[in-house]
């Protein structure tokens, strides 16, 4: 009887330690597979209170370094000043600015974005340090590209296209570390970094023969997400993580998204939306998506992450949320006038399809004959001067 006691006992120690050698060999595994990105536990979860800015007036100005070098001079009532200054003046508080991984180079289904290249992180780092030294917030939008990455094109760096799919998680995670860690050191730590640029399909999409990290395959794009963003933390575990999609009027959509991204332990700070008339609906679409996501998602902040001339109905969506949960908005390029957002006179001032009836009925404003570009239009940048007064907040 002893004996067979004593058999069972050791048969139950056998068991129990190959049981424990398969679970760190899974482990083991798993770590290797991640390329060790996804290791690195949020700031959530190290217990790190991250601080949250003052309400966001933003704006992205990622083409105002090639216009300056092109000899463009921005002014402001006929005087002749910084355009950081400038918007400051007139409440903006917050810089957004683009990064791309070689903007230089082409691609089977494009040209190089800026032979010269502009919105590299070189470039970047002299725009960021000029947007701190303003004492302007700022926003780091990785596009994870050498070219535009929206929903219609994720195209995955040239340099990084024949890597295995473990290897590309582990190069998305090194150079965000790297590229943050270069923005530190020259004094232009961002304060707020976007992992991917409307990132609703997916990052890297066109990665073969995996698909990179698409939403057809929510594990593969979680892995690259949670890499990008411990990149980031492994910098300074502080800075504020957003996530940014292009479903502003879709609530059915962002859900989906948001859901399989929290699902597979994909931890962020602020989820933005692209909020174009022309592309994601009208104000009311946008603000019923924001407060259903609000209310589902307490711990979550909201921007608008692009806007064009909707400025007031965006940011009172924004200041209607709950609990301090919108945090602003970012107008898209003001001194360019694509979808007639443009607060400064340019040289080409193309209008946008008319998509209200309001629109339709409003003249595109264009600078007179003896006003060069550059120069602040009153009218545009006068619902900015009411919105800050009407806000409460400081110019």
């Amino acid at each position: 009887m002893a004996a067979s006691n004593l058999i069972t006992r050791g048969s139950h120690r056998f068991l129990l330690v190959v049981l424990l050698c398969s679970l760190a060999i899974i482990a083991a595994l798993s770590r290797a597979q991640d390329g060790g990105a996804a290791r690195q536990p949020s700031a959530s979860r190290l217990g790190i209170s991250k601080p949250m800015p003052p309400y966001i007036v933003g704006a992205d100005i990622s083409w105002v370094q090639a216009e300056e070098d092109g000899g463009e001079v921005f002014t402001d009532a006929g005087v002749a000043k910084d355009i950081f200054q400038i918007l400051k003046d007139h409440g903006f508080n917050y810089i957004r600015l683009r990064v791309f991984v070689d903007p230089t180079k082409d691609g089977p289904n494009h040209r190089p974005y800026s032979p010269q290249g502009y919105c590299d992180l070189p470039h970047t780092i002299k725009m960021a340090s000029r947007a701190k030294k303003a004492g302007m917030g700022l926003l780091i939008d990785f596009h994870y590209s050498d070219f535009w990455a929206d929903p219609g094109k994720q195209y995955t760096p040239s340099s990084w296209a024949g890597l295995s799919f473990p290897d590309l998680v582990t190069r998305l995670h090194d150079w965000t570390r790297d590229s943050v860690e270069q923005m530190k050191d020259a004094g232009a730590e961002p304060d707020m970094v976007q992992v991917g640029n409307e990132i609703t399909p997916g990052m890297m999409t066109d990665h073969q023969p995996d698909g990179g990290g698409s939403t057809r395959n929510w594990d593969q794009l979680a892995r690259l997400l949670k890499a990008g963003i411990s990149g980031v933390e492994e910098v300074d575990p502080k800075i504020i993580i957003m996530l940014h999609l292009a479903q502003g009027g879709d609530n059915r959509g962002t859900r989906h998204w948001v859901d399989s991204a929290l699902s597979r332990g994909v931890r962020f700070d602020v989820l933005g939306e692209s909020c174009y008339v022309e592309f994601q609906g009208q104000p009311p679409q946008w603000k019923a998506n924001f407060d259903d996501l609000a209310k589902r998602y307490p711990n979550l902040h909201f921007v608008c992450a692009e806007i064009a001339d909707e400025v007031r109905s965006s940011n009172d969506i924004m200041r209607s949320l709950p609990n301090g949960q919108g945090l602003g908005t970012f107008i898209w390029e003001p001194t360019q006038n694509g979808n007639r957002q443009g607060l400064f006179t340019s040289m080409s001032r193309r209008r946008r399809r008319p998509t209200t009836a309001a629109d339709a009925a409003t003249p595109p404003v264009a600078p007179s004959p003896t006003t060069r570009p550059g120069a602040v239009i009153p009218a545009k940048m006068g619902v900015y001067d009411q919105m800050v007064k009407d806000y409460g907040l400081k110019p």
